[in-house]
């Protein structure tokens, strides 16, 4: 196979055994003009213009940063134009997704704002979850990251399992890889299938191949149809599994006639398995075996035979319910004692009663087609007579199609699988409305019955428009076999020539008219509005469109598109055509939101300004009208957004009332714009006097948002306003955004005299920042990994830095960024360092499972401490120096005299390793975090254990004594942190608010604050005396790893995997 090279971007060929680790692009293809080949690849032509760059680019920058040399994309990786190597590549394609290490899927129609979770979500309507080829791409890669548009992650396979159930309806137990994919039925395989769609037809049957196991030839130009057979019959010689032929089940469970366009035992296509993801296999016997050759199926079933139908009865039912199974159609092909069935086209699969164990079974051959050949060379037909139509002043004027109508013979030629046939029949008396007739074959079982219509149109209205709308006229003159023109009560009838398919045309005057007439013409000038967007949604290239509009039953006006309001729809979508259109035939502006949005606040929430112009110059438009979601006026939407132009349109309009509130938070239009940081709008709103100290739900104003959000500009521009500048905004707020690291970084550390800062990072640098200007000092490199831990000594004076990818430990000057020592002695990874309060001392921790302690001033080795028996995870100093604890993978703690390297006490207790160790301010207590979900406090004088402190449900991330050592928290990847009592291991207080994992847990130094940080992106700051949130701080676009005070209490910094460092000040 070739991959890409994420470094070079030049193709590499390997051969199985020799293929690297790789990863692979699942996508939606766009425009074939903006999609990188094979060609441009090999010519290094990558920068042309699209998103086909934007998805090769971004997938080999995620890989590298993934550790991956690698890539594969198949729009640029297969060679298309060499069918052999094409066929061999799909052949190939689930295994290679199978294989791969890790699967990225790039949703290009999802924005960065949309959350997969949310209803309604732009996830859950992306195109991808509609193609056929992204199928196997979900269900084959063992590990599938989901990607927006700006290349952010929305979440794993795994991780959005009960989302994507709802879209595909996979089961999750498959998507989690729990259970077998190839322990669902067939049956299941192919409902999964049923809503998705192929740019070309064969590729239906080639996408499924990798998810059946099997392997074909492809032969592009034999159409969908018939690949779609070949892959059945492919699938029947490796399995016994009755559910291929449980297609065509309705919902209703009804045996009516419906349109699928199967024509044998086997399906046309995916679709016809829609209804059948509920249905498994059954225990398999031998008798269970399809075979299937020369067009038929040999099969042996339990046959049902009633004097009304003939059921086969599978072996394969609902899940669930073993009382009952599928059963399919049957009809003899000829009397007798004949063994030979069809399966009647448009007839449903039912569910019957299982049959006993010991029921007879037959063995059948059931024709693979029923016969069309055959059926089409049969034509039927119309024999018309002029002289039976004179006798009723009655002429035929015109048939369509025209090539139905043989005018020599004067017979209408038709089949069952052609379109109705219309006539046109004119009245002898000038200015009378002519009559028209439609004539089709239905094909009910093996026989053919004739059916027609008849009603009245206009002689201007032509049969190509009636034909344009032939359901609308169907459905409406249904069981309609006369009509009135006004001068005739006109009935017909079809008479049978001989037992021919031949049927002659009786035309008859009835003595009085009928009860009702339909008028084609009155029919058609009603869905004028939907024939007019019709043409509109084809001249915009969205005939797809159509399929998604909804008319009334009876008038046949239009009613919804995609199940929204067409005047919701059209605002929604920025389709000025669709509205003007609308907004020119009265459509009704009451019926025209669905409940929860407004046509006016959805084209403002879209920033469809044209639209918005549009909708204002009605004079039934409320500006002010509120969605029911929300409670947002068009105002808030835009505001909320930034459309800058919009905003103009509302507030140019006379009676927008600047001030409302929303119904859900009581916020106003200027609060949005304030906290989004939106300058232009909120100068817009500002100059058409929006009141600045309107307070919301949350008794918070413009002006506080802006601040927490750090927008100094918008802050400004508020209190130039006179926006009161009262205890509200004296909170946090960004001061320093600090740009710089490469990659995650995952720690970060006050000077103890709190005029520099350190972030440590996965791109294996230490960086030194001014916390005064945010300007960087110095970038510290030499590390040959990520850095893990970095610490500074209580002088300022040092920095010390250990890589988890390294042995060695770096002593560095903080002053001039110059590199003092390297501390050499470990000889496995160094996991974490620490300074003693003297700052004389460093410890160390290592993987080699040892603890080392070295002089700061010389680098010498003083100690090294044997015991562990295990990696040594954490290790601390007590704030008199005279104790050092060290906590191991070994599940125990060990407490050493630091002056002379004697064990002073084994702490025994953790049932799993300890993770994190920590001294109280005053010393007395310690306390240990560990995997086992458990925090222990021990005596530090005698060894014993005090607390333990039980209740997270997750690894604990971090824990932290308050400065007053009467308040201990700790942190979980459980979504929660807690406050606890030390004195009494009482649980104060727990935290639910975050909504992922917390990382990392802080108290100011006053004891008054307490920080958290969480992957779910955000900070929080809490009161420690009422437990109450004092404010959340926002900004960072992934989780945030680390967070920690100044020792002066002025300054918050937090690190995340974003690559950013930010710090806060209480302002």
């Amino acid at each position: 196979m070739r991959l890409v090279n994420v470094k070079t971007h030049r193709l590499e060929v390997f051969v199985d055994q020799n293929t690297p680790p790789y990863a692979i692009l699942s996508h939606t293809w766009g425009s074939d003009s903006e999609e990188l080949t094979l060609r441009d690849v090999k010519e290094g032509k990558i920068n042309k213009p699209g998103v086909g760059l934007v998805k090769f680019q971004g997938c080999c920058d995620q890989a590298s940063k993934d550790g991956f040399e690698y890539v594969w994309i198949d729009t640029c990786c297969i060679d298309k134009t060499d069918l052999v190597e094409l066929s061999e590549a799909i052949n190939s394609m689930f295994r290679w997704y199978k294989y791969a290490h890790v699967c990225y899927v790039y949703l290009s129609d999802v924005p960065d704002d949309q959350n997969p979770r949310e209803v309604g979500s732009k996830f859950r309507a992306s195109r991808w979850f509609q193609r056929g080829w992204t199928l196997q791409e979900l269900l084959a890669p063992r590990c599938l990251i989901f990607y927006n548009s700006e290349w952010h992650p929305l979440g794993t396979k795994v991780q959005l399992s009960p989302v994507i159930e709802s879209i595909t309806g996979i089961p999750r137990l498959f998507l989690k890889g729990i259970v077998d994919l190839y322990s669902a039925s067939v049956a299941q395989r192919m409902s999964w299938a049923a809503q998705r769609d192929t740019k070309r037809k064969e590729d239906i049957a080639y996408c499924l191949l990798g998810i059946f196991g099997i392997a074909m030839p492809m032969i592009y130009g034999e159409g969908g149809y018939q690949a779609f057979i070949r892959l059945q019959e492919q699938i029947m010689r490796s399995t016994r599994d009755h559910s291929i032929l449980a297609w065509g089940l309705s919902k209703e469970q009804s045996t009516s006639y419906s349109e699928s366009r199967a024509r044998g035992v086997l399906a046309a296509a995916p679709s016809d398995f829609a209804n059948s993801g509920h249905v498994i296999h059954r225990n398999r016997s031998y008798f269970d075996a399809l075979e299937i050759s020369s067009g038929s199926l040999r099969i042996s079933l339990p046959l049902l035979i009633t004097p009304a139908e003939t059921i086969g009865l599978l072996n394969c039912g609902p899940e669930g319910d073993a009382q009952q199974v599928v059963g399919i159609p049957l009809v003899k092909v000829a009397s007798g004692g004949s063994d030979e069935y069809i399966r009647p086209r448009g007839y449903h699969s039912v569910l019957r009663l299982t049959p006993a164990f010991n029921a007879l079974r037959e063995f059948i051959y059931i024709k693979n087609d029923n016969g069309a050949s055959a059926q089409s060379s049969n034509q039927q037909h119309w024999v018309y007579d002029d002289d039976d139509f004179a006798d009723v002043d009655l002429e035929l004027l015109d048939v369509a199609p025209q090539s139905s109508w043989d005018q020599d013979r004067a017979v209408i030629t038709s089949t069952t699988k052609s379109d109705p046939t219309l006539v046109r029949l004119r009245h002898k008396k000038e200015g009378s409305q002519d009559f028209i007739l439609i004539l089709e074959f239905r094909e009910q079982d093996t026989c053919v019955e004739a059916h027609h219509l008849i009603m009245i149109c206009s002689r201007d209205t032509s049969l190509e428009a009636i034909a344009g709308k032939l359901d609308h006229v169907i459905q409406n003159t249904s069981g309609m076999k006369s009509a009135s023109n006004g001068l005739l009560d006109l009935q017909l009838t079809m008479e049978p020539i001989a037992e021919r398919p031949m049927f002659t045309i009786r035309p008859e005057a009835m003595l009085r008219p009928p009860d009702v007439t339909f008028d084609a013409t009155a029919g058609l000038q009603k869905s004028y509005l939907m024939l007019v967007i019709e043409r509109v949604l084809h001249a915009q290239g969205r005939g797809e469109d159509l399929r998604n509009i909804d008319y009334c039953e009876k008038s046949y006006e239009l009613k919804s598109i995609y199940g929204q309001p067409p005047l919701l729809w059209a605002s929604e979508n920025g389709d000025t055509e669709m509205i003007k259109l609308l907004l020119d035939n009265g459509i009704d502006m009451a019926a025209s939101n669905n409940g929860k949005r407004t046509p006016l606040v959805a084209a403002s929430d879209e920033g469809h300004v044209d639209v918005v112009r549009l909708l204002l110059a009605t004079s039934k438009i409320d500006v002010n009208s509120k969605d029911s979601e929300s409670g947002r006026t068009p105002l808030m939407a835009a505001s909320d957004k930034g459309h800058v132009d919009v905003v103009r349109q509302l507030l140019a309009a006379s009676k927008t009332d600047i001030d409302l509130k929303d119904s859900e938070s009581g916020r106003t239009s200027l609060s949005w714009a304030a906290e989004k940081g939106y300058e232009t709008v909120v100068k817009l709103l500002l100059g058409k006097g929006a009141d600045v100290d309107v307070k919301d739900k949350a008794t918070r104003t413009a002006l506080s948002y802006a601040a927490e959000r750090g927008h100094k500009a918008i802050v400004l521009l508020l209190c130039k306003s006179g926006a009161a500048t009262n205890d509200e905004t004296t909170a946090w707020r960004l001061c320093q955004t600090l740009e710089s690291h490469k990659d995650s970084v995952w720690l970060v550390a006050f000077s103890h005299d709190s005029k520099l800062l350190v972030s440590a990072s996965k791109d294996h640098t230490v960086r030194l920042w001014d916390t005064a200007t945010g300007q960087l000092r110095h970038t510290l490199e030499g590390h040959n990994g990520g850095v893990w831990s970095a610490a500074f000594s209580h002088d300022s004076k040092l920095l010390a830095s250990a890589s988890w990818e390294a042995k060695s430990i770096l002593l560095w000057d903080t002053t001039t960024g110059q590199l003092q020592k390297t501390l050499r002695g470990h000889t496995n990874d160094v996991w974490l360092v620490a300074f003693s309060h003297d700052s004389n001392l460093l410890a160390s921790g290592s993987m080699d499972n040892t603890v080392r302690l070295w002089d700061t001033a010389t680098g010498k080795l003083r100690q090294t401490l044997e015991g562990h028996k295990n990696g040594v995870w954490s290790v601390a100093f007590s704030r008199d120096s005279k104790l050092l604890a060290s906590g191991s993978m070994d599940h125990t703690i060990r407490l050493w005299d630091s002056a002379t390297g004697r064990l002073q006490r084994i702490l025994w207790g953790h049932r799993k390793g300890v993770w994190s160790v920590t001294f109280s301010h005053n010393s007395k207590l310690l306390a240990s975090a560990s995997m086992d979900h458990t925090i222990r406090l021990w005596d530090t004088a005698t060894g014993r254990l005090q607390q333990s402190l039980w209740g997270h449900s997750g690894d604990i991330s971090s824990v932290v004594f308050s400065h007053n050592s009467k308040l201990l928290a700790s942190g979980s990847m459980d979504n929660t942190f807690r406050l606890w009592d030390t004195a009494t291991g009482r649980l104060l207080k727990h935290f639910w608010d975050h909504k992922d994992g917390v990382w990392s847990v802080a108290f100011s130094h006053d004891s008054k604050l307490l920080a958290s940080a969480s992957k779910d992106h955000t900070i929080r700051l809490w009161d420690t005396a009422t437990g109450e949130l004092q404010q959340a701080l926002w900004g960072h676009r992934n989780g945030v790893r680390f967070v920690t005070f100044s020792y002066d209490s002025s300054l918050l910094a937090s690190a995340s995997i974003d690559h950013t460092v930010r710090l806060w000040e209480s302002c």
